[in-house]
């Protein structure tokens, strides 16, 4: 059964892409044309989105969109360069649902317009791919699941590993049972964070559009150490490295233990260690989640430390007849107790948004190596652990109704509530 999130948000039906007129303004696509794409957030991941889809030979980049019109030029000339032609540009994504020409949406924005954007694509009939993590907050990719199975849009997560070969050939390894019950996964973040320093408030620079970027955010004033990329360490918009690189570890880690329900109990601690900056989230973080016969421990390190088993950021998997280490595309297996190497990885490669487009050609998510479902999963997970850092309380979570027993400020860290008019409709 898909965890597709059942309670109701905390914000009340507003303005959202039904308001927008935008429900089934979709177009057949024969097998043979070429899709049309839109990319939304141009810098960093966006990039990525750009040079992938410029390339394949399935689609077109046909419209750019970004609320900072410094860096439009940039990715623009990068797709005339590789395509001999010019995408369109915007600023305000919402265009970008109206325009019925797009098939497909991409989604490289701030965390904290990930949900919403993405239900919008869905009601305006179109596919997306969506980076990680999916979402902002537990309820929200709920909403995420049920928007595109509603619409039967074919939505891929950015969750990369799960197309990699080699990592595919470690969980058929694990499923195997060759070395035994799997009880518990490590999912290791240990990436270098230095202080990003403490810097005033200040005026929104020119050609941005501050209000657009802050959607369904609180209103507040414009600060470069809230902006590129030093979102990720601010609540509001971001989850922390455990959000940011983590995700891919914990989709990994959850994967190999192979758990489709929530945990029961999750707990977490850390703390921003070492400076003293304008970030919020944790530098340092250790999560644990309990199931009836496995746990899940996920450890976040952002200040100089050693590998572990020559590890930095990866997977170490324990089982009742031996262990597996996953770094990058690759694996290694240690078997008994004295750990005599087992067999290792044969396989390389992998492209997640080929994979991707094929499930959008042919209609049939079963095709996505990433489905939402999946990466509302194992974002969730990433959610839960750092509501548990931030009440500071070992937590019980029900997985029949979603929330935390007894712990209204856990509860209320489920969800947001959103900005006017970016808000997300009880009903998608």
């Amino acid at each position: 059964m898909e965890h597709v999130g059942r309670r109701t948000f905390l914000a009340s039906a507003g303005a959202g892409a039904a308001a927008l007129g935008l429900l089934g303004s979709t177009k057949s696509v024969a097998a043979n044309d070429k899709l049309n794409v839109a990319v939304i957030g141009v810098r960093g991941r966006g990039k990525s989105h750009i040079n992938a889809f410029s390339a394949h030979k399935d689609t077109v980049v046909a419209t750019l969109c970004d609320v900072d019109s410094r860096v439009l030029a940039g990715a623009a000339k990068s797709v005339e360069d590789r395509t001999g032609k010019a995408p369109q540009l915007v600023a305000d994504l919402r265009r970008v649902m109206d325009d019925k020409s797009i098939d497909i949406v991409t989604i490289a924005t701030p965390n904290h317009w990930h949900a919403l954007a993405t239900v919008w694509a869905c009601q305006a009939g179109k596919d997306v791919y969506v980076e990680k993590p999916v979402s902002h907050n537990f309820l929200e990719g709920g909403k995420m699941v049920e928007a595109a199975r509603r619409y039967e849009r074919i939505v891929q997560t950015g969750t990369q590993n799960r197309t990699l070969a080699g990592v595919r050939e470690a969980m058929a390894f694990l499923k195997s049972g060759k070395l035994g019950k799997i009880f518990l996964a490590k999912g290791l973040c240990y990436k270098p964070r230095g202080s990003i320093g403490l810097k005033p408030d200040g005026p929104v620079p020119a050609g941005v559009d501050y209000s657009l970027w802050l959607g369904p955010a609180p209103e507040r004033p414009f600060n470069p150490n809230r902006f590129h990329y030093e979102w990720h360490w601010n609540w509001d918009y971001g989850n922390g490295d455990l959000g940011n690189q983590g995700i891919h570890q914990m989709d990994v880690a959850r994967w190999g233990l192979g758990v489709d329900s929530w945990p029961t109990t999750i707990q977490s601690s850390g703390g921003r260690f070492g400076y003293k900056d304008d970030g919020e989230t944790p530098n340092t973080q250790l999560a644990s989640y309990r199931w009836d016969d496995c746990e899940l421990v996920f450890e976040v390190r952002g200040l100089p430390t050693n590998a572990e088993k020559d590890v930095k950021v990866g997977n170490i998997f324990y089982g009742t007849e031996g262990y597996m280490v996953v770094n990058g595309d690759g694996f290694a297996t240690y078997l008994g107790d004295k750990g005599e190497p087992g067999p290792k990885s044969t396989k390389s490669g992998g492209d997640h948004f080929a994979n991707f487009v094929t499930a959008v050609k042919s209609r049939k998510r079963e095709q996505l190596n990433g489905d939402i479902v999946e990466g509302h999963r194992s974002s969730a997970l990433c959610h839960l652990g750092n509501i548990a850092y931030r009440v500071g309380q070992s937590l019980t979570f029900d997985n029949k109704t979603e929330t935390f027993a007894s712990n209204p400020k856990a509860n209320s860290l489920l969800g947001r509530e959103y900005r006017s008019p970016f808000t997300m409709p009880d009903k998608v």
